[in-house]
Order: structure tokens, then C-alpha cells, then sequence
């Protein structure tokens, strides 16, 4: 009897386990308003593609030219960072180390220089 009553309950709490209804988790929906989005480099083969394409380009010589002229200097490829923050735009960002020690990020938008922004 006491086997009986042993397996009864076992049954009873492995039925309970897959019967009862859980509380669910769920995603929350993307508000539609939202224009901010979080920008993460890319990595990996494609990365390297478009850095390769971007160290070639004329502007981009151009820019390090003038900047490795005027004293600063540049750790090489390993440190430029790609974003992509829409479709059809290359967001790269160069760091360069003036000549005064202040390190600062050169930023190209498909190919085209268009400013700096302080490096973190």
C-alpha cells in the first residue's frame, strides 16, 4: 500500500509538472517610435573586407598622409572599427594619436571623411 501511495504521488507531480500552465515569458514588442538602435562593430570576415577596400581607398591615404605629416600616428588596421548603422552605409572609424598625445577617432561614412569624434 505504501508503494502504491508512493507511486499515486509521483504520478500525480509529473502530471502536475506538464498540465499546469507556467508563466510564460514574453518579448516585449519593438516600439515603432524608437530610433535609437544599438551600433555594434562588425567582426570577422566582413569586416576585413571593407577595412581592406578602406585602406585603399584615395581618401583614406589621403587623410593619413596629411595627419602622419603633422605628427600623429596610427597603430595600424587592427584598431579601425566598422559600423554598418543602415542599409548602404559604411560607418569606419580610425584612431589616430596626435603629436599632443590626444587620441582621436577619424570618421569616414561610405568612403568620404566627414569629422573626428574623441576616442574612449
Amino acid at each position: 500500500m505504501k508503494k502504491l501511495l508512493t507511486v499515486l504521488a509521483g504520478v500525480v507531480i509529473a502530471l502536475s509538472l506538464f498540465v499546469t500552465t507556467g508563466n510564460t515569458v514574453k518579448a516585449a514588442e519593438p516600439d515603432e517610435n524608437c530610433t535609437c538602435h544599438e551600433l555594434l562593430p562588425l567582426q570577422g570576415a566582413e569586416r576585413n573586407k571593407i577595412v581592406a577596400e578602406f585602406l585603399s581607398s584615395a581618401e583614406f591615404q589621403a587623410k593619413k598622409l596629411e595627419l602622419i605629416k603633422s605628427g600623429s600616428s596610427w597603430n595600424g588596421a587592427h584598431t579601425i572599427e566598422v559600423v554598418l548603422p543602415a542599409e548602404g552605409v559604411t560607418m569606419v572609424g580610425v584612431p589616430f594619436i596626435s603629436a599632443d598625445g590626444i587620441a582621436e577617432v577619424y570618421v569616414f561614412i561610405n568612403g568620404y571623411f566627414v569629422g573626428t569624434a574623441p576616442a574612449e
